[in-house]
C-alpha cells in the first residue's frame, strides 16, 4: 500500500467534501444577478460547467485508481485515469481564467487609456498585472500567496497543450531492486531466444512482483518536470479553485477602487 492508513483517511475525508463544496459554490454563481451579459455567460456557462467537470474527473480517478489499491493497474486503466487528469488540468486553468473574465466584464475594467484589456492579459496569475491591481489589497495578497501554484498549473497546462501530455508511470522499481529487475529482463530475452515460453512467463511474473505502483503524474522527464501524487494534487487544485471562487464573490460585492 503506497499511502498510510492516515493518508487514506485524509484523502477520503477531502474527497467526500468535494460535492458539497461544489454545490454551494455553484449556487452562488447561478443565483447571482449580473450586470453584464457576457459576465453572466462566463459564470453560468463557463465557470459552472468547468466546476462540474472537475468534480467528475476527481470521481473517475478515485474510481479507477482508489488510494488503497495495491495491484498494478492495466494500461487501459492508466489511460482512462490520464484522460481525466488531463481534462481536469485544462479546466482548472479555465476556471481561473473564467473568474478573471467575470471580474473584468462585471466591473467594466479597462486599461488606463480606456481601451479593452487584451485577452492574453486577462487572468489571475502573476502576469495579469492589470487585473491583479484592480482587486482589493486583501485579495491581491491572497493571490500573491498562490504565485507558486499558478506557475505549477501553467507549466502542466502548457506542457499538456503544446509539449508532452501528462503521464502516469505504470510502476516504479526501487533502487535496491533495479539490478535484479534488469537481470530478470536479460534472462527473459534469453528464454525467448530458446522458445522457452513457460520460463519466460515465470520470469516475467517474478519481475512484475518487484514493481510498485505509485499514482504519480508528470509530463517531461527531459525537462525534469515536477512529479506529484495525483489524488492529493487534484483535491488541492479543486480546493484552491473553490476558495478562489468564494473569494471572487466577496470581491464582486466590493466597490471597485
Amino acid at each position: 500500500m503506497v499511502f498510510s492508513k492516515e493518508d487514506i483517511e485524509n484523502l477520503a475525508k477531502e474527497h467526500e467534501a468535494v460535492v458539497g463544496k461544489y454545490q454551494q459554490l455553484l449556487t452562488g454563481y447561478l443565483e447571482r444577478t449580473y450586470k453584464n451579459q457576457r459576465a453572466q455567460e462566463f459564470a453560468k456557462q463557463g465557470f459552472s460547467r468547468r466546476l462540474k467537470t472537475l468534480v467528475r474527473c476527481i470521481e473517475r480517478v478515485f474510481e479507477i485508481l482508489p488510494p488503497d489499491r495495491i495491484d498494478l493497474p492495466t494500461g487501459d486503466e492508466r489511460t482512462d485515469a490520464e484522460i481525466n487528469v488531463q481534462a481536469f488540468i485544462f479546466n482548472v486553468f479555465g476556471c481561473a481564467d473564467n473568474l478573471a473574465w467575470i471580474w473584468v466584464l462585471e466591473k467594466g475594467l479597462t486599461r488606463e487609456n480606456g481601451s479593452p484589456i487584451p485577452n492574453r492579459s486577462v487572468g489571475l496569475g502573476g502576469k495579469s498585472e492589470i487585473v491583479r491591481r484592480s482587486f482589493s489589497p486583501e485579495f491581491q495578497k491572497y493571490l500573491e500567496g498562490l504565485n507558486g501554484w499558478f506557475c505549477h498549473l501553467e507549466n502542466f497546462r502548457h506542457a499538456l497543450a503544446h509539449r508532452i501530455p501528462l503521464y502516469i508511470p505504470p510502476y516504479i522499481i526501487s533502487t535496491d531492486m533495479l539490478t535484479t529487475y534488469q537481470e530478470l529482463g536479460n534472462r527473459m530475452v534469453e528464454a525467448l531466444k530458446r522458445h522457452e515460453f513457460q520460463e519466460y512467463d515465470r520470469l516475467s511474473a517474478e519481475q512484475e512482483a518487484l514493481a510498485v505502483f505509485i499514482p504519480y503524474i508528470t509530463h517531461s522527464f527531459e525537462e525534469k518536470a515536477a512529479i506529484v501524487v495525483v489524488h492529493a494534487q487534484m483535491l488541492a487544485d479543486f480546493n484552491t479553485i473553490e476558495a478562489l471562487g468564494r473569494k471572487m464573490i466577496e470581491e464582486l460585492d466590493r466597490k471597485l477602487v
